[in-house]
């Protein structure tokens, strides 16, 4: 059965770090599902069922760039982004979070709010691309200053995924059908 003792890299027999392939993480998932289904037969259906729960967490972990990283966080020992210390660059966030919150209610303010969010949408993305950029560099060469770095870079990911979300929800509601 299932080694519960290895970590989610070690499980899909991957090497430790943030930069994965993907093809080669899902085609592992399927072989991984396929052998603990096979050897439901001679094991006990509660052991299947936490192994294959084990599988799926690995596998949503390490798929989402963000859970992994926060995951890589853990195996590496370094608080994650859940708290923060000293040197915590809080209100570098919390001015770009205002300021991206801004942005978002003057092109909802705008006289076509359809494109004025799809515009922010652009600049969440063109943001978040250059920050998952950084973050493959600093997890490549995991140092403690990195590591702590990386940490930032993660906060600022989480904030432009809020942003995301609020700006597709406003798209939506636009969208949505007003009534008579």
């Amino acid at each position: 059965m299932l080694n519960s003792q290895k970590n989610y890299f070690e499980l899909f027999d991957l090497p430790v770090g943030f930069a994965l392939d993907s093809g080669v993480l899902a085609e592992r998932y399927r072989a991984l599902v396929r052998a603990v289904r096979a050897d439901f037969l001679s094991d006990e259906e509660d052991e299947t069922t936490r192994s294959l729960a084990r599988i799926d967490l690995a596998y949503q972990t390490l798929t989402e760039p963000l859970a992994r990283a926060e995951y890589l966080f853990r195996l590496y020992g370094v608080e994650g982004t859940e708290t923060g210390g000293d040197d915590d660059p809080a209100s570098t966030t919390l001015v770009e979070e205002m300021e991206r919150q801004e942005a978002l209610v003057a092109a909802t303010n705008r006289s076509d709010p359809g494109a004025a969010l799809s515009e922010v949408l652009t600049r969440l993305a063109e943001r978040g691309a250059a920050l998952d950029k950084e973050l493959h560099q600093l997890f490549a060469d995991p140092t403690p200053h990195n590591l702590s770095a990386a940490r930032e870079v993660v906060r600022q990911l989480q904030g432009l995924a809020r942003c995301r979300r609020e700006t597709e929800e406003r798209q939506a509601e636009r969208l949505r059908p007003r009534p008579a």
